[in-house]
């Protein structure tokens, strides 16, 4: 068996010890020594250290094999024998001897040296404690001379014999020795020979081989070893002819991660890279869905270095075992020139049946986030340089601003394309242009309760995991992050999200899924029309609450007093957090809706809000604005400039309200992190990006069809469905100068007004928390994510 060792990490990390621990003068080899040899596998990348490593020493002179695997933090310890005195190639020895049995304790076999001075009838034979007989090893005769015979572990029958003390009892002639031998526990790694005995010929001769024949004397000592050093996904390292005894023995062996050309069955060849197994920290502290950090390890594997192409998914759509992806605007499929872009407008079925078809399977969740983030835990694939609020187009396809969707592609670009943005292990694009379906099923607690080894979340929650985001709408530095995680409905097919296969290392964890093809809305080839024909399939519809017609003029109240404002561990134009008082006010339960501003749009009052396609790119996006759209009046009207807003509730007899005003409309006075609490923001308590834009309907909703997003004064959709402008201009460092009664920014300052609430098009938790502040052009008239709600001074 090859033995694990656990090694404290303070005894060795800088060099080997080597410890002499006998003696012995037995005959010819004048003298024999057994030393430990000890040390670390690192992997040449980040020194990550690689646990199951097989570190095997030969012995050229004498064949004998060691071996051990590395242990948990990469070490490895072995015990090894060597003669350090001249040996004669031509002289006879003397009288009977035996040397020690090596390695002691041993596994898979052992050697037993001795030497007789005349031809005998050799005998070797193996007992346990109990005396009960085990086997003979050999009963030959042999002539005069230096011999070993080897024991591999078994008995008569050449089964497998138990971890335990034996002796075994050497006879030539009427010499006679025995001694204590130890096997360690655990298989043995094969057979040696055809049944459980053999002998290796007169060690003269195998000397005479490994050794210049000018003099009769020589020394066993320096280049008589070779070393390779193998194991999942790792290049085997070897070195040959070399004396692991020298002080300048290497401290450390490092290993490269393994490269692997993948066919699939239609021949198409996919670049591997391996990921050795170990131990990472996943997760972080940013959000609730990523917390608590904790220890995970993963077995060795291999993930694709790009992800799948159209190119690559064509294949398995032309050998009828993969469904076509949808298509329309930003899909790949059926366009022209893109084989090498990403396939995207797949369901979670379709990449579990694409990898599995090429022999492959989609990554759990642990490994993704091990091959983004590397043990060194980086923030980003690249390292921990974030990318910028204008994003970086240089490491990843996203969206930045002057550039537009998907770096100017207005969506995917083709794969590998940001090298600058490769992973440790030089994988591509773990961020941005698709996310990528891995085989987890989401779970906003399963960090709390998942596996330490291997995790994954098979359990049925009716959403799975994607990684990495895309091209598409993007906070960049919270976003682009290794360890965001979001949940997408498994039916579903939309432009943002496509797949990137693994492989399992021979031995180690692999997953197959049993995947049926999805029958309903699969008439439909448009990625929108299919989507929404599943969700209504669902019952996933936007709710309709006639209360909300019948009062959505309605104004609550919000008493005067103080109230908590900012968050400390926070953005930093969120802090410092302070104490502000703010006078008694009405607001608008609801946001203002279509309805209510075509009212003032009819008198005169008010321009009509944007609709049409105007400066979009992609022309799905008119849809999502509000504005003369049949059935859309109690939705919130948007694609409204900060002076459209403010001239409607100056016309209502109201105002704008105060960023003070709003955040403690929104959060209450106990400081809430969102409006309803601490729970994470989910589809289940507002309109957000949640499975696509507007929790998968791809358009905001009605006003008030979450209601347990409700804040603690009332008001509905404060956080999710639209962006909200406010009164106050925008200086990020406002909360250190700004009043603490009643506070306004009349400041024009960097001439952006403040945004709050997040919107539909959102999904990052922190973009929707009760504390968010944005700086927008107050002109912008165009973005379908903006609307408003009015606030009246308390006149009692």
């Amino acid at each position: 068996m090859l033995m694990y060792y656990s090694i404290e990490r303070s005894l060795i990390r800088l060099s080997f010890l080597f410890m002499s621990v006998a003696t012995v003068r037995v005959g010819a080899f004048e003298e024999t020594a057994r030393k430990q040899f000890s040390g670390q596998v690192v992997l040449s990348l980040d020194n990550e250290p690689v646990r199951d490593a097989i570190i095997q020493v030969t012995d050229r002179v004498s064949g004998q094999v060691y071996a051990t695997r590395s242990s948990f933090d990469g070490f490895f310890e072995l015990t090894l024998y060597k003669s350090t005195s001249v040996v004669s190639a031509t002289a006879s020895p003397d009288r009977f001897s035996t040397g020690p049995a090596f390695p002691n304790p041993f596994n898979p076999s052992i050697s037993i040296p001795f030497m007789i001075p005349h031809a005998a009838l050799v005998r070797v034979m193996i007992y346990d404690v109990l005396g009960q007989k085990i086997c003979t090893v050999i009963e030959k005769e042999l002539e005069a001379g230096s011999w070993r015979v080897v024991w591999n572990g078994r008995d008569s029958t050449g089964l497998t014999v138990g971890a335990g003390v034996y002796v075994y009892r050497l006879q030539a002639g009427l010499f006679v020795a025995s001694d204590k031998i130890a096997l360690l526990d655990g298989p043995t790694r094969g057979q040696i020979g055809e049944n459980s005995v053999y002998s290796a010929g007169p060690l003269n001769d195998v000397v005479k081989e490994n050794f210049s024949k000018k003099s009769t004397e020589f020394w066993i000592t320096e280049g008589n070893f070779d070393i390779v050093v193998s194991g999942g996904a790792i290049e085997d390292l070897i070195l040959s002819a070399v004396n692991p005894f020298s002080v300048d023995f290497p401290s450390i062996f490092a290993v490269n991660a393994a490269r692997l050309d993948h066919s699939d069955p239609s021949g198409n060849v996919a670049e591997m890279v391996g990921v050795p197994g170990s131990v990472f920290s996943m997760g972080s502290e940013d959000y609730q869905n990523e917390s608590p950090v904790h220890k995970v390890w993963v077995d060795p594997f291999f993930l694709s270095k790009n992800e799948a192409t159209v190119a690559q998914y064509t294949a398995c759509v032309d050998a009828g075992k993969c469904a076509k992806p949808t298509s329309g605007e930003a899909c790949n499929w059926g366009n022209e020139g893109r084989d090498d872009y990403p396939v995207n407008c797949i369901s979670w079925a379709d990449a579990v049946r694409y990898c599995q078809w090429a022999s492959l399977r989609l990554p759990t969740e642990a490994e993704w986030e091990k091959a983004a983030r590397g043990i060194a835990g980086y923030k980003y694939p690249w390292g921990d340089d974030p990318p910028g609020g204008a994003g970086d187009c240089d490491r990843a396809i996203m969206m930045r601003a002057g550039l537009g969707l998907g770096c100017g592609y207005e969506g995917t670009g083709p794969v590998g394309t940001r090298e600058n943005g490769a992973t440790v292990y030089g994988i591509n694009d773990m961020a941005g242009n698709v996310w990528e379906w891995v085989a987890d099923s989401y779970a906003g607690d399963y960090y709390k309760r998942s596996a330490d080894e291997n995790p994954v979340n098979t359990s049925n929650t009716g959403y799975k995991v994607v990684r990495g985001n895309s091209w598409y709408y993007v906070d960049p530095n919270p976003d682009m992050r290794a360890a965001n995680r979001y949940q997408f409905r498994p039916k579903r097919w939309h432009p943002t999200v496509g797949a990137r296969c693994a492989r399992s290392v021979d031995g180690y964890f692999d997953l197959t899924f049993e995947i049926s093809r999805e029958s309903s809305a699969s008439g439909y080839s448009n990625w929108l029309r299919r989507n929404k024909a599943a969700m209504a399939a669902e019952g996933d519809t936007i709710s309709i609450d006639n209360n909300v017609e019948n009062s959505i003029e309605k104004m609550v109240f919000v008493e005067g007093g103080d109230f908590v404002m900012g968050r400390e561990n926070s953005e930093s134009d969120e802090q410092p957090k302070r104490t502000v008082y703010v006078a008694p006010y009405f607001i608008d339960q609801y946001e203002v809706t279509v309805g209510e501003y075509r009212r003032c749009v009819k008198d005169q009052d008010c321009t009509p809000a944007h609709s049409g396609t105007g400066p979009y790119k992609l022309d799905f996006e008119n849809h999502y604005t509000n504005w003369d759209k049949p059935g859309r009046d109690f939705h919130a009207v948007n694609a409204v400039s900060w002076y459209q807003a403010d001239k409607y509730c100056r016309w209502a007899g109201k105002r704008l309200p105060t960023e003070a005003e709003w955040e403690k409309a929104a959060r209450g006075t106990d400081g809430r992190t969102y409006p309803w609490g601490e729970n994470d923001p989910s589809c289940h308590y507002i309109v957000m990006d949640e499975s696509g834009d507007g929790c998968g309907q791809e358009m905001p909703w009605r006003v008030g069809s979450k209601p347990l997003g409700t804040s603690p004064f009332g008001a509905m959709d404060m956080s999710g469905n639209v962006w909200e402008w406010v009164q106050d201009w925008y200086a990020h460092d406002y909360y250190n100068w700004g009043l603490l009664e009643n506070p306004v920014n009349n400041e024009k300052g960097s001439g952006g007004k403040v945004l709050r609430g997040g919107s539909f098009a959102d999904q990052n938790g922190r973009i929707h928390s009760t504390t968010n502040r944005l700086s927008y052009d107050p002109h912008q008239r165009w973005d379908y994510t903006i609307g408003f709600r009015c606030v009246r001074d308390d006149e009692g």
